[in-house]
C-alpha cells in the first residue's frame, strides 16, 4: 500500500461552483468554443507539437478521466508543465476538436482538472515571457464578458420568443409580417443571438456593459435617438456628393436645438448615444477639435441591426446608418470605429460591381447592391464620422430580406430560420433553396474571382438574400464591400474602364499583386463562412451526409469552372486550391485579432490573417 501511495499523482479540481445554472451553461459553451478555436489555429503550435495518445497508451494516473476520450493530444512544450487535452477526430475547419471537460494539467507531479476557460487559457500562457502572456489574460476577461453577456442575451431571446407567440401565434413565420425594412429587422435580430462560426467569444462586445448591451444591442431592437454635433466647414470632409444624397428627413439646425444661421459655417454629423458623454468630450480634447458645439436635442429615430454600429432610419428605412463605436467585436484588437479611407473606397467598390454586374447576363437580375455613396469624416478622425447606404427599396417591396448570418437561426417557431424560408417560399424544399443559393453564390464569386481579379469580404453579414413569390425567387443584395481585395493590375490590362472606378484607392491593402489573395478571401468567405458553414448544418436537417452534400458542391464548382475555361478564363489555381489540394487555406482569426501583434504575425489587416491548415472537404475522396 506504501509504495503505491507514493506513485499516485495528487489531482486539484479547477472550477467555479458559484455559478448558477444559465452562468454555468453559458460558461462551458464559451470554454468548448474556444478550446475547439486553440485547436483550429494551432495556437502556440499545439497540434503541431503535440503527441496523440490512443487510450491503451494513456498513463496509468489519468485514471478517472480516461473514459472522456479514446484519444487525447499530450501537449509538453507550454513551459514546465504538460496538458492533456481529450479529442475527437474531425474533418470540419480542423482535424481535431473537443471531446468534452476536463482537460488535465501535470506540473511539479501535481494534476489539475480544468474546467474553466480562465484555467486552460493560463496554461496556454504558461512559459511564455510576460509581454506575450498578457494578450492571453485579455483574452481570458474576454470569455468571461462573453459568457456573462451570452447569459444576458439569452434571457432576452426566450423572453421575446415567448412575447412574439404571443402575439402572432405560435406557428406565424418572419416572412408574414409586415413590410420588407420590418422583415429584415426581424432576421437581423435572429441573427445576432447566432455565434459567428469561427471567432469563439463572438457573444463579447468589449466596451458595453449590461447597461449599454441591453439599450443598444442588436438583441434587444430598442430604438433609441440619435445625438449631434455641429462641426465647422473647414473640419468636414465629404464624399463627393454626400450633400445631394442625404435623406429628406435630415435634421436642420433648429431641429436640435441650434440656430439656423448656423448652417452657414457649420455641418451637422450624427453621434451614436453610447459616445455621447465623457468618451466624446475625451475624444473632442485629444483631437483638439474645441470649435464643435453639442446640439441640445436629440433627432432622428433609429433601430439597431445585426452589425450593431450600424442603425435602421425608422422613418425612411431604406437608409442604414454607419457610426463609429469604441467597442471591440471579434476581437480586442477590431474597435468598431469608422476608417476615413472607408468612406471613399466602399462606394468606388460599390461603383465598380455595379457596372460588373450590369455586364454580366448569368447574374444581372440576380444581385442587389446598397448605394454607398453618402458619407463624412471630421478631420480625418476615425471616431467622427459615418457612412450613409441605401437600400433599392423600389425593388425590394414584397420581398423577404435575411442576412446569411441568420439563416441558421432559431426562430420562435421552434425550427431554424432556414426551414422557415423553405416553407414559405420553396414548397418546403429545401434543397431547392440550396441549389438556388449555391448556384448564384458560387457563380458570381467565381467570375468575380476568375474574370475580374475581385474578391469580396461578402461575409454572412454583409450577404443578404432577397426572397420572392415572384421569378426570380432567389437574389442576393451585397453591401458593405470596402475591404474587398483586388487584382487591380490584372483589372486595368483587362478591363481599363472598370478599373477606373477603382484607380484612386486610398486602403493601398485592397490592392493585390498575385490571385493567392483573391483565393484566400473567396475560400475563407464565400466558400467556408457562406456555404460549408451552411451545409454542417444541413446534414442534420436534410438527414443527407456530409459527403454527398459535398459531393455536388464539388461537381457544381467544377461545371462552373469548365464553363469559365471555355469562356477563356485562366481557372488553374482556382481548380487546384479548392479541388485538388489536400487544405484549404483558413483565417486565424483569434491569433491575429486578439492573440498576437501585427508584427508577429506580418498581417496588415487582423481580419485576413491566413493558415492553410483546413482540411480539403471538396476534395474527391
Amino acid at each position: 500500500m506504501g509504495n503505491k501511495r507514493m506513485n499516485m499523482t495528487p489531482f486539484v479540481t479547477v472550477f467555479d461552483s458559484r455559478l448558477n445554472d444559465a452562468e454555468a451553461e453559458s460558461a462551458q459553451y464559451i470554454c468548448h468554443r474556444v478550446i475547439d478555436t486553440l485547436l483550429r489555429e494551432n495556437v502556440r503550435e499545439c497540434v503541431n507539437y503535440s503527441t496523440l495518445m490512443p487510450s491503451a497508451m494513456l498513463p496509468a494516473w489519468l485514471g478517472r478521466y480516461a473514459q472522456l476520450s479514446h484519444l487525447w493530444l499530450k501537449i509538453n512544450h507550454f513551459g514546465d508543465g504538460c496538458l492533456w487535452v481529450p479529442v475527437i477526430k474531425t474533418t470540419f475547419m480542423q482535424d481535431w476538436r473537443s471531446a468534452g471537460l476536463p482537460l488535465l494539467w501535470r506540473q511539479n507531479g501535481q494534476v489539475q482538472a480544468l474546467y474553466t476557460v480562465e484555467a486552460i487559457i493560463a496554461c496556454f500562457a504558461h512559459g511564455l515571457p510576460s509581454a506575450a502572456a498578457l494578450s492571453f489574460n485579455a483574452f481570458g476577461e474576454e470569455c468571461q464578458m462573453a459568457a456573462e453577456q451570452r447569459v444576458i442575451c439569452e434571457a432576452e431571446r426566450k423572453r421575446w420568443f415567448a412575447e412574439f407567440r404571443a402575439l402572432h401565434g405560435v406557428t406565424t413565420a418572419g416572412t408574414q409580417l409586415p413590410d420588407w425594412h420590418v422583415r429584415l429587422l426581424h432576421y437581423d435580430r435572429l441573427g445576432a443571438f447566432l455565434d459567428h462560426p469561427f471567432y469563439p467569444t463572438a457573444r463579447a462586445k468589449l466596451g458595453f456593459d449590461a447597461a449599454a448591451l441591453i439599450a443598444y444591442g442588436p438583441e434587444f431592437q430598442k430604438n433609441f435617438l440619435l445625438f449631434w454635433l455641429a462641426v465647422p466647414h473647414a473640419l468636414f470632409h465629404p464624399n463627393a456628393d454626400n450633400e445631394q444624397g442625404l435623406p429628406s428627413l435630415w435634421p436642420s439646425f433648429g431641429a436640435v436645438g441650434l440656430p439656423d444661421a448656423m448652417k452657414s459655417t457649420h455641418v451637422l454629423i450624427p453621434i451614436h448615444p453610447f459616445v455621447w458623454g465623457q468618451q466624446l468630450d475625451d475624444l473632442l480634447d485629444t483631437a483638439g477639435l474645441h470649435a464643435t458645439i453639442r446640439a441640445p436635442r436629440p433627432y432622428l429615430a433609429v433601430a439597431p441591426t445585426l452589425s450593431v454600429r450600424t442603425v435602421m432610419l425608422l422613418d425612411a428605412p431604406e437608409w442604414h446608418l454607419k457610426l463609429p463605436l469604441t467597442i471591440r467585436t471579434l476581437g480586442a484588437k477590431n474597435i468598431r470605429t469608422i476608417k476615413p479611407s472607408t468612406i471613399p473606397d466602399g462606394h468606388s467598390i460599390q461603383t465598380l460591381l455595379s457596372h460588373i454586374v450590369a455586364g454580366e447576363p448569368s447574374v444581372a437580375d440576380r444581385l442587389l447592391l446598397t448605394r454607398e455613396a453618402c458619407g463624412a469624416h471630421v478631420d480625418n478622425q476615425m471616431t467622427l464620422g459615418y457612412i450613409l447606404r441605401r437600400y433599392p427599396a423600389e425593388t425590394l417591396q414584397g420581398s423577404t430580406l435575411i442576412p446569411v448570418a441568420a439563416l441558421l437561426a432559431q426562430t420562435p417557431a421552434g425550427d431554424t430560420v432556414i426551414e422557415e424560408i423553405a416553407a414559405q417560399f420553396y414548397a418546403g424544399k429545401l434543397e431547392n433553396f440550396l441549389n438556388d443559393y449555391l448556384d448564384l453564390t458560387l457563380r458570381f464569386h467565381l467570375v468575380l474571382w476568375l474574370r475580374y481579379g475581385i474578391a469580396l469580404e461578402s461575409n454572412q453579414q454583409n450577404s443578404i438574400v432577397v426572397l420572392s413569390q415572384e421569378e426570380p425567387r432567389l437574389r442576393l443584395l451585397l453591401k458593405d464591400n470596402d475591404a474587398a481585395r483586388i487584382h487591380l493590375d490584372s483589372l486595368t490590362r483587362r478591363w481599363p474602364h472598370l478599373a477606373a472606378h477603382v484607380a484612386e484607392l486610398r486602403d493601398q491593402r485592397i490592392v493585390v499583386t498575385d490571385s493567392l489573395a483573391l483565393a484566400q478571401m473567396f475560400t475563407t468567405i464565400t466558400l467556408q463562412l457562406n456555404i460549408a458553414v451552411l451545409v454542417e448544418r444541413l446534414v442534420t436537417i436534410l438527414a443527407l451526409s456530409a459527403t454527398t452534400l459535398y459531393s455536388r458542391i464539388r461537381l457544381r464548382i467544377d461545371t462552373m469552372l469548365e464553363e469559365l475555361a471555355a469562356e477563356g478564363e485562366d481557372i488553374g489555381l482556382a481548380r487546384r486550391i479548392l479541388l485538388e489540394d489536400e487544405r484549404l487555406p483558413i483565417k486565424y482569426l483569434l491569433i491575429a485579432a486578439t492573440l498576437a501583434e501585427k508584427k508577429d504575425t506580418g498581417a496588415t489587416d487582423v481580419n485576413k490573417f491566413y493558415g492553410h491548415s483546413a482540411p480539403n472537404f471538396l476534395k474527391a475522396k
